[in-house]
């Protein structure tokens, strides 16, 4: 019997055990690749298995609570419209619609709505856009925003989401007048 454990009563020391704090593969760890991305938690995941998610100026805005939810909605309105458009143009969705479609009416129809969409959701948008595109669309703080657009940056993208969300029934103008009291 060794000495450490005379000393303790004699007691045998038990084992740590060190789990890894989450399975899967989640890139290859360097600061580029991790840079602005959190490792979320698979729900009812019995293996611990967990993803990498990245996050943006827009998620971090949301996550501090200082947009109302009509703001948030309208902000991930956007968000997703523009994605959408990208996603498009790119010709990744594109590419699988026109192998399985005998004529390219199907992803031209696919381009058209969506950017029609994202005309719809920037309609109420005259001023600003800059500020609306660099946070929402380009997913860029707004603390790297060109010198003219940064003053009260934070008042004129809210000001213009609440815009969108009165424009796209988020929010009804009666209530946008007791948010901005």
């Amino acid at each position: 019997m060794s000495r450490a454990k005379r000393r303790k009563g004699g007691r045998p020391r038990k084992a740590k055990i060190s789990l890894p704090q989450f399975n899967g593969d989640h890139g290859t760890g360097t600061a580029a690749a991790t840079h602005s991305t959190l490792v979320v938690p698979v729900k009812d995941s019995p293996n611990r298995v967990a993803n990498r998610r990245r996050i943006d100026a827009l998620d971090r805005i949301i996550a501090r609570d200082i947009l109302t939810m009509p703001e948030q909605q309208a902000a991930k309105a956007i968000r997703d419209a523009y994605s959408r458009t990208e996603a498009l143009s790119s010709g990744g969705e594109m590419k699988e619609q026109v192998d399985s479609s005998p004529k390219p009416d199907a992803s031209i129809a696919a381009q058209v709505d969506a950017m029609s969409h994202w005309a719809h959701v920037m309609a109420p948008i005259r001023t600003d856009r800059a500020i609306i595109e660099h946070v929402c669309c380009h997913g860029q703080p707004l603390r790297t925003l060109p010198t003219k657009y940064r003053r009260r940056s934070m008042a004129r993208l809210r000001d213009q989401l609440i815009k969108v969300a009165v424009h796209l029934e988020y929010a009804h103008p009666q209530d946008v007048a007791k948010m901005v009291a």
